[in-house]
């Protein structure tokens, strides 16, 4: 979008836009915010400038357009100047909060047939031309992604992974390989029983981002997974259920992992919001909630809120059921959708690992 024209006030520069809108941006919001190679490091993008001792009283002795670069430029009284590109204060154009998330999810969906585009792509394709800018839009979009044609290997599976980003080391080490015949297994997804719907990490602080699975072998009966969208549910209970929504955001549920030498702990609301009330967070695991106690009153209000979503993410309708079979290598996001896996017999072998939130968003704005 164009600037028509300018105008200076009191109260900062007023920027007429081609739409018709009107923008007036605050003297000190200018000055503070210059892209100038002296104010903001051409290289690291880290702001330069001394915000704190810019006046809020700035005096401004010029201001002009430069249309072929496309930035706006101010000289201050003490001979500074300031130079903002078109693009920055066209983002900026509007006096709101930051954003919740810049990668909304686009496409939430309460059953199977409502996902538009189904998302699933080969490897041959990912490997090509904006195959990974593909491969995650669609993570993005739909929450989930598989990937068909894979060599059936923990080490492409790893190679895959690390197109994204580095892989997060967690408790299970950092790119895992297992099967379900352990004798002693540290969790329930290393061994052959159903496992209902949930995500990973409640129990800490900050949960994975992105999963990635892989059965790299598989001689079994059984063993389906299913994939549920969590922040469809959310949406439903916001309107159907409005008190036991606000119930999920406000109680901080305990989440814990036990073993030898570990003892994981976290708090966190089934659905975390931002303070514009979008839900950025499904969080919910049943099986490793650790006990925890309210006045009686609110722990009746917890069960019941708790039990509708347990109850929506356990309806079949909802669920996206399928075979991960030798080839094919799934990926989801972890803060959106739930995920479950039926009681299997016969032996299978799975790789994968994790993904930071943080990671899979630099990614998706980098390509």
């Amino acid at each position: 979008m164009n600037i028509k024209s300018i105008n200076l006030t009191d109260e900062g520069l007023e920027i007429f836009w081609s739409d018709s809108n009107v923008s007036c941006f605050p003297w000190f919001w200018l000055r503070d915010h210059s892209e100038s190679i002296v104010d903001l490091h051409p290289d690291t993008k880290q702001r330069q400038i001394d915000s704190f001792s810019v006046p809020l009283n700035n005096t401004v002795n010029k201001v002009w357009l430069d249309e072929n670069a496309q930035n706006v430029f101010v000289k201050w009284e003490d001979q500074s100047e300031s130079c903002l590109s078109y693009g920055l204060l066209e983002c900026m154009a509007n006096p709101i909060p930051p954003q919740s998330n810049a990668l909304q999810s686009s496409n939430l969906w309460n059953r199977p047939s409502e996902i538009k585009i189904f998302p699933k792509m080969s490897y041959r394709e990912l490997m090509g031309n904006n195959g990974i800018k593909i491969w995650l839009k669609n993570v993005q979009r739909v929450g989930f992604v598989l990937v068909t044609g894979s060599p059936a290997t923990a080490e492409a599976t790893k190679e895959l992974m690390e197109k994204i980003a580095y892989i997060r080391s967690s408790i299970f080490g950092e790119f895992s390989v297992w099967d379900n015949q352990l004798e002693t297994p540290d969790d329930t997804a290393y061994t052959s029983l159903a496992i209902e719907p949930h995500t990973d990490g409640t129990y800490l602080h900050d949960a994975p981002g992105l999963q990635t699975l892989h059965c790299i072998r598989r001689n079994a009966e059984g063993g389906n997974n299913q994939l549920i969208d969590g922040l469809a549910i959310a949406e439903i209970m916001r309107k159907q259920y409005p008190e036991a929504f606000e119930v999920l955001c406000n109680i901080k549920i305990p989440g814990r992992y036990i073993k030898t030498d570990t003892y994981l702990q976290a708090y966190r609301p089934v659905f975390r919001i931002y303070y514009d009330g979008v839900v950025i967070q499904v969080s919910f695991n049943n099986h490793d909630r650790a006990p925890f106690r309210l006045e009686n009153n609110e722990m009746v209000r917890f069960y019941e809120a708790y039990g509708i979503f347990h109850n929506l993410a356990n309806q079949t309708n909802r669920q996206f059921e399928f075979c991960l079979e030798p080839g094919t290598v799934l990926t989801f996001d972890n803060w959106r959708l739930l995920h479950a896996r039926s009681a299997l017999t016969g032996y299978r072998q799975l790789c994968g690992g994790y993904h930071n939130r943080e990671d899979f968003e630099s990614r998706l704005r980098a390509i």
